[in-house]
């Protein structure tokens, strides 16, 4: 089920960033000032005390705007192509990351992992075939 959300989510953000009249540079930006705004709501209403160092907090924002280009790059996408065709690529993202994970943190490339990409790669294209 929790897979079946995912894609749910997946699907339905593309259909509104496809419906979504604005681009995706400011779109990103109003949807992680919602982020941020929610989060600090939380943090404020549940009384969490955060600390974070300098290191931990370069590390965070180089993650945050890794995303944010991840968000940027998709909308884009939608925008240019169409919702497919954005699903479609997105959906290489583990075949991907299962090639460059390993140079990352040094290990060996995991077999299965690479044939789940590429099984995923081919039904996404095989149903975009099939329109």
């Amino acid at each position: 089920m929790h897979l079946h959300l995912l894609v749910f989510i997946a699907g339905f953000t593309a259909i509104l960033g496809k419906e979504i009249s604005i681009s995706a540079i400011p779109l990103v930006w109003f949807r992680m000032f919602m982020a941020a705004a929610l989060m600090l709501l939380f943090i404020k209403v549940r009384g969490i005390k955060l600390s974070i160092d300098l290191r931990s907090l370069i590390r965070l924002s180089i993650a945050g705007i890794i995303i944010a280009l991840h968000w940027i790059t998709f909308f884009a996408a939608i925008d240019a192509a169409n919702i497919s065709i954005a699903l479609a690529m997105f959906s290489t993202g583990a075949f991907f990351a299962s090639i460059i994970e390993p140079i990352f943190y040094k290990r060996k490339i995991i077999g299965y992992e690479m044939v789940f990409g590429v099984l995923v790669i081919t039904g996404v294209s095989s149903s975009l075939k099939a329109k």
